[in-house]
């Protein structure tokens, strides 16, 4: 109960921060940026956000498959790693199709928020939900490449940076609530197997 309190807290902030961040809340920050970026590096136009946003998820697995145990099991963590991109894209999409603003070089109205650093944040999230957890300043390195990803969206001139701290809460949230929906639903068999026994 006080881990649902806790991602209930959890949502109401992030909501209302994305929320903010749509309404333009950080405006004037975004166009700084924009200009920083288009005084130092004007010609930035590289590709590698487009794959290293995997890279926790190959990590992942390769620690799985060499025999290192997840926190979940590996038939949980491949549950919840589809569920999460699915509830990510979702809602990643969703966002996008009714926020309709400009990206920052002006080839569509698909910028809010970056699906790129959503995906980014929940590969890594994952990661650090499966074997970051048992240390904790592994989360350093864990988020490395998201952020990375969301910096490469900035500077390739396709994001602002409020598409991508949104993108960053949306792919974080979309792991917890498919981990705490798991995590519930595994409390809830042991009782309903209990009652199937009693019957």
């Amino acid at each position: 109960m006080r881990d649902q309190n806790k991602l209930l807290i959890w949502l109401i902030v992030c909501a209302v921060i994305v929320f903010s961040l749509f309404l333009g809340i950080i405006n004037d920050l975004n166009i700084d940026i924009q200009n920083v970026r288009n005084q130092f590096v004007p010609d930035f136009a590289y590709r590698y956000d487009d794959y290293i946003i995997y890279l926790p998820i190959l990590v992942m697995f390769g620690l799985t498959f060499s025999g290192k145990q997840s926190a979940s099991g590996w038939k949980k963590m491949l549950v919840c790693s589809l569920f999460s991109f699915a509830l990510m894209l979702i809602v990643t999409n969703i966002i996008k199709s009714a926020a309709d603003v400009i990206r920052p070089d002006g080839t569509d109205d698909l910028s809010f928020p970056s699906g790129h650093t959503a995906a980014a944040f929940t590969a890594s999230t994952l990661l650090y939900k499966e074997y970051g957890y048992k240390r904790k300043w592994s989360v350093y390195f864990i988020y490395l490449s998201a952020v990375a990803t969301g910096l490469t969206r900035i500077l390739n001139n396709r994001h602002w940076l409020s598409d991508v701290i949104a993108g960053a809460l949306i792919g974080i949230t979309c792991v917890l609530l498919v981990y705490t929906f798991a995590y519930m639903m595994e409390k809830k068999k042991p009782i309903e197997n209990k009652e199937r026994d009693e019957e």
